[in-house]
């Protein structure tokens, strides 16, 4: 907390240099998110955002930038080769499918669009941010890596992150994950495993073949067993069976069905109880004739940051500088496994908003300047 006092004490013209440069970017930075919301960029889909940012990386005056095998982009603001490297990453992908109408709209103060808040808004936070670093002519005294990360979404699994922490590698001392809203602040990460579950049998006519058993009956019971199950809400755990597909026609008594299971707890034994649990009901709801498979399709470690930790309290204590107070949060972001692997990581969010993997998600416009603000002082102070 001291030390952010030290540096807004010692800093403060060029503090309220890049606040003013912030403020007056306000309309840049709305049809900055306006355009990157629009570009389609489901999970394993990226390239044509990553190639905006391609273009945006150079333009707001980060060097050595590279598209990375996997599709994430990287760069600097001193050089890829710096040691003591602090890392901003912001996801590009989103959840929504190509083909999704992925127009915005403005309504008084509120942006409407899918994909809009999450993750749009913190990507257009990093280039909007290292536009006006460059603008002020900001001596950093550390190196900062300005990132779009692919594959953070859904089955993504963090592998865009996975490659990002492998480049880097011990160059890498700090991340802040720029995703999520204000005021939230993760400084820890939730268990999760993903589990794809697969139903066959032999199918048949709906009338003829009536009494068959029919792999999106049994799936449906499995699905129902599995929504009957009590889970403790200390430590918060969760279940959700997310997609379900399968069958041919009305009319025909289905061969197959796949469903996609998220499991989540913020304790690790809590998490692989609830597995336990899952895979016992795959193992005696079928009936004799359906034949169940699960596979693990995804998995993310449980980690922390500790509250006190230096890279917590100077984002607490920059929040408290801009009069709001920060609220410490679990969640899953690409910090997930930036922790996981020993480095000083949390998440923030630089933008207040709603309907988060929603055909409807909103963002409160007023707050855009707000979260970056947050973001900006955050970074400078720990890059001195």
């Amino acid at each position: 907390m001291e030390e952010v006092g030290r540096f807004v004490n010692r800093s403060n013209d060029i503090i309220e240099k890049v606040f003013g440069s912030i403020d007056v970017a306000r309309n840049t930075l709305i049809n900055r998110v306006r355009e990157i919301a629009e570009i389609p960029s489901p999970t394993f889909q990226e390239t044509e955002r990553s190639g905006h940012l391609m273009e945006a990386f150079p333009g707001a005056g980060l060097v050595d930038v590279k598209r990375l095998p996997k599709g994430s982009v990287i760069g600097f603001t001193g050089s890829e080769h710096d040691r003591n490297t602090l890392l901003l990453a912001a996801h590009i992908d989103n959840v929504f499918p190509i083909g999704t109408d992925l127009t915005t709209r403005i309504e008084a103060s509120t942006l409407f669009g899918p994909g809009t808040g999450d993750n749009a808004a913190n990507v257009a936070a990093i280039v909007t941010l290292a536009e006006t670093l460059k603008a002020n002519r900001v001596d950093l005294g550390r190196n900062v890596a300005f990132c779009g990360t692919v594959c953070e979404e859904g089955s993504g699994n963090l592998a865009g992150m996975g490659e990002v922490l492998d480049h880097l590698g011990d160059r890498l001392t700090t991340v802040i994950a720029v995703d999520g809203r204000t005021p939230l602040l993760m400084h820890r990460s939730q268990a999760i495993r993903r589990y794809r579950v697969e139903a066959s049998g032999p199918g048949g006519h709906s009338w003829d073949g009536f009494g068959t058993p029919s792999a999106v009956h049994e799936m449906a019971r499995v699905v129902a067993a599995l929504t009957a199950l009590e889970v403790p809400a200390e430590p918060r755990t969760t279940f959700n069976a997310g997609t379900i597909h399968g069958g041919k026609s009305v009319n025909a008594i289905a061969q197959e069905c796949v469903v996609d299971i998220d499991l989540r707890s913020l304790e690790t034994g809590c998490l692989e109880r609830l597995e336990r649990e899952l895979l016992d009901i795959v193992k005696r709801i079928p009936a004799k004739g359906i034949r169940f498979n699960s596979t693990m399709a995804g998995e993310r470690p449980a980690a922390e940051e500790p509250p006190e930790s230096p890279l917590v309290r100077t984002a607490l204590a920059a929040a408290g500088h801009l009069g709001f107070q920060a609220e410490l949060t679990a969640s899953s972001t690409d910090a997930a496994l930036s922790l996981s692997r020993g480095i000083p990581s949390i998440s923030l969010g630089t933008y207040r908003g709603s309907g988060v993997h929603t055909i409807e998600e909103q963002v409160d416009l007023d707050s855009l300047t707000m979260g970056l603000k947050w973001l900006a002082l955050t970074v400078m102070v720990l890059a001195a």
